[in-house]
């Protein structure tokens, strides 16, 4: 399917030249085959590049690594620590194979912005890979994260996460009133309400979450699947325990069984 596309654009006389693949997708976290993406994009000589801004971070773990598989033939990555690895919003790692495709683009050069530094091709001069001249140390934070916490305490933050995902995945799977929509990959997990005869399937899943969450002790987010009303449980928060869990799940079945009365 993918080659498709690029072949017919180039039959109708336009050039392709960027592909993203995406390693956990905001709605339902599905990975795309990165080694796929980028040979069909080779044939076309375009940029492959990889948002993996929330689902990069668990791959920080050897068991999550696999879903990186083949991004050693891709362009560019980008992943954002504030979506999973404990850092303070914004911040979010771009990495290149070349930089001077960036550099080549964007450098800026006038006699008031020389310096020593920059002159000696010793460093790198970050306004030669943005738009803007000037920007925030976003890095510090990220710095200051992983010094404080550690590789090991990092992984143990992503593998916790995990681990709540999978136990109130487990819980939807032993409620026959409920189905899980697509495989968890990490800690999101997307579900819904089976279809009943009382309202139509996408009406009682919308009014399951907003019920829910007027109550403000949880909070069901929602997507389309499929062309369905999909519900959305993450988890994410350094302070959540298995007994949040536990008490949103319960909150959410009482919720039900106060629907279908």
């Amino acid at each position: 399917m993918l080659e498709w596309v690029p072949r017919s654009d180039a039959m109708a006389g336009l050039v392709p030249t960027y592909v993203c693949a995406t390693v956990g997708t905001t709605s339902s976290n599905a990975v795309d085959p990165i080694g796929d993406v980028a040979k069909v994009a080779a044939m076309f000589n375009a940029w492959v590049h990889v948002d993996a801004a929330y689902a990069g971070s668990a791959c920080i773990c050897p068991e999550f690594r696999h879903h990186l598989n083949g991004v050693e033939r891709v362009d560019s990555i980008s992943m954002s620590p504030h979506k999973w690895l404990l850092t303070c919003l914004d911040c979010t790692c771009l990495y290149v194979r070349d930089a001077h495709h960036l550099s080549q683009s964007l450098e800026t050069n006038p006699e008031y912005l020389k310096n020593d530094a920059s002159m000696s091709g010793d460093g790198t001069d970050l306004k030669d890979m943005q738009v803007g001249v000037g920007r925030r140390f976003r890095g510090l934070k990220l710095w200051m994260v992983m010094r404080t916490y550690g590789t090991a305490n990092l992984q143990e933050h992503i593998r916790r996460d995990v681990a709540m995902a999978k136990m109130f995945e487990d819980l939807v799977h032993a409620d026959d009133r409920f189905e899980i929509v697509v495989p968890r990959n990490f800690a999101l997990v997307c579900f819904k309400i089976k279809a009943t005869r009382i309202r139509a399937n996408d009406e009682v899943n919308r009014l399951l979450m907003v019920n829910v969450n007027k109550t403000g002790k949880a909070y069901l987010a929602h997507t389309v699947v499929g062309g369905r009303l999909v519900l959305r449980f993450a988890v994410g928060s350094s302070l959540q325990e298995e007994r949040h869990i536990l008490s949103a799940w319960e909150l959410i079945r009482k919720t039900v069984g106060e629907m279908m009365k």
